[in-house]
């Protein structure tokens, strides 16, 4: 099914999609980098998972590790906190800071109080036309889930939204 066009200024869908899938690219060039940390290296080796979601709803990821488990679960995280920056364009963490210090009114977000992730690792981005990607990492540190996403998108055309 094709995307609306309102949503696809004069892109062809390959355009579109390839964005997500060079971060995801990108993050797996970088995971073996930051699977040196001595903290992070022991916390991601086994698994891992990062996702992206484009502007169209199209979901481009990927499954690190040879522990299935752990890359199962990894990629549970990793889909709620994607999920949830999709939504609602904030990064987690923030969007709960933002909640809970009144700032923000999660009902207009769809996203209710049981269901907030907090972690660290989703990370709300744009395009350079403006455009929303949302991706998140789940693995090591949450400082690291963040800092693997930004590096990677830094490197394929992303911008970090902050909020």
């Amino acid at each position: 099914m094709a995307a609306p066009e309102n949503l696809i200024p004069s892109y062809p869908n390959e355009v579109i999609y390839a964005m997500t899938r060079n971060l995801v690219d990108e993050v797996e060039r970088l995971l073996p980098e930051f699977l040196g940390d001595p903290t992070d290296g022991p916390m991601g080796a086994g698994g891992s998972a990062v996702i992206a979601i484009d502007q169209c709803g199209r979901i481009h990821g990927k499954i690190f590790g040879a522990d299935k488990d752990r890359g199962r679960w990894c990629f549970g995280i990793a889909m709620r906190k994607v999920a949830q920056v999709w939504q609602t364009g904030y990064a987690t963490g923030r969007f709960e800071e933002l909640v809970y210090s009144g700032k923000l009114d999660e009902a207009k977000f769809g996203v209710n109080r049981p269901d907030f992730i907090g972690w660290l690792g989703g990370v709300p981005l744009r395009r350079p036309d403006g455009l929303p990607v949302a991706a998140a990492f789940s693995g090591m540190r949450g400082e690291s889930d963040v800092a693997i996403i930004e590096r990677a998108a830094a490197k394929v055309g992303l911008t970090v939204v902050r909020a």
